[in-house]
């Protein structure tokens, strides 16, 4: 089954032109539906421009107005939506407590999951949230486990729809005489992070090894004591490693926080790990993996401008030839698998500071891997990606 672009009627959605973009706003396949990140981008007639009005809780109503029209166009609604993720421009921080009342408004009384990251600044240099989501067709719900004493959540800290689980972002602390404690050690902090990973696959009766994908976002100033989580990473997955991707961003929302884990699960057997034997010499000292299929989902881990072969990052300095060869990496890894870019239903590109310069020219090479047949997307700057010489990281996600 080919995944399905969903056509959206352009008198429904006046605020862009969608055929200059090289994503799409809206892909569904096997009742999976991602949708690309939406800022309240619109074109100003006096302007003659796209720009962004407003402060965080306009762009939030138009942002969510946007995907409410590609929910329609699915045939789907908010009641669907299953996963959001905000990424916030630091500048608009201080407001950000609102975006959660506009969300509950939207979203309804049905759980979603919800992912927050303050970045460096997004693409538009105007926009102040741009949001992205996901919905399915399958029936869902809250899940909510007792935590004890090592956590304690204000939202929902995962949904489930079918046999997919969706966890919110999740950081380590604990409870220390009634008061919330967040240890100043990276590796502890992540600790606790995966305690409750893996408290709440207990109680679905899933288990590290579901864990298909994990992103870690991490605090600027744990940076440096950041391979000291290796360790734990070791021990809770035992080798069973996901598709990861580590990314510095502005600040956490939390200011004690030092890492934040964005994680996908698929319960159930049938669990594939996508290798490229020539890759092994690469990959066998790192706590993750190229590709991991499970279920409808194929995560790919975040793809760099590296030739996974001799190890050399290639391009330096050069944000088109790093793109060029994580693009190049992904469709290797989705030919390893049996599978083509065609799979791929989003992408997310990570930008380091020095990379955005150029990065504007990335839209060629993705008609280059791509074609017409665009996924749905999602680019921020971030505040930089895990080696200096690296200028851009890009996560993929194929329904197979």
């Amino acid at each position: 089954m080919n995944k399905n672009i969903i056509e959206i009627d352009p008198k429904k959605f006046p605020w862009l032109d969608l055929n200059r973009y090289t994503f799409t706003l809206g892909v569904e396949k096997n009742g999976i539906l991602y949708i690309s990140g939406n800022t309240a981008s619109a074109y100003d007639k006096e302007k003659g421009r796209i720009i962004c009005k407003g402060d965080i809780v306009e762009q939030t109503k138009l942002a969510f107005e946007k995907m409410g029209v590609v929910l329609e166009a699915a045939g789907m609604s908010f009641a669907n939506v299953v996963r959001t993720v905000e990424h916030i421009d630091p500048t608009a921080l201080h407001q950000y407590p609102q975006v959660s009342e506009i969300r509950s408004k939207y979203l309804g009384p049905l759980p979603a999951s919800d992912s927050a990251f303050c970045v460096q600044r997004l693409l538009r240099p105007d926009a102040l949230i741009e949001i992205s989501a996901v919905a399915m067709r399958d029936q869902k719900h809250s899940v909510y486990p007792d935590f004890g004493d090592h956590q304690r959540f204000e939202s929902i800290p995962a949904v489930q729809a079918g046999d997919t689980l969706w966890l919110s972002g999740l950081i380590g602390h604990e409870y220390i005489e009634g008061k919330a404690t967040y240890p100043r050690d990276s590796a502890r902090q992540m600790e606790l992070a995966y305690q409750n990973v893996g408290d709440i696959l207990k109680f679905v009766g899933g288990k590290p090894s579901d864990v298909i994908s994990s992103v870690d976002f991490i605090s600027p100033r744990a940076f440096n004591e950041y391979k000291n989580t290796v360790k734990v990473r070791e021990s809770f997955f035992d080798g069973e490693y996901p598709a990861s991707t580590g990314i510095v961003m502005n600040r956490l929302l939390h200011p004690e926080a030092y890492v934040d884990l964005d994680v996908v699960a698929v319960l159930g057997e049938g669990r594939q790990e996508i290798r490229i034997p020539e890759w092994d010499k690469r990959f066998e000292g790192l706590t993750y993996r190229p590709g991991v299929k499970k279920g409808r989902f194929l995560h790919i881990a975040g793809m760099v401008g590296v030739d996974h072969v001799s190890g050399q990052t290639v391009g330096k300095g050069d944000v088109l030839a790093q793109a060029d060869k994580a693009y190049e990496n992904i469709a290797k890894v989705l030919a390893a698998g049996g599978y083509s870019m065609d799979d791929i239903v989003n992408t997310v590109e990570w930008v380091a500071p020095n990379g955005i310069t150029g990065y504007r020219q990335i839209a060629n090479v993705r008609r280059k891997y791509f074609g017409e047949k665009f996924p749905t997307a999602t680019g921020v700057q971030v505040f930089d990606l895990l080696r200096p010489e690296w200028l851009i990281e890009v996560t993929a996600v194929a329904i197979v």
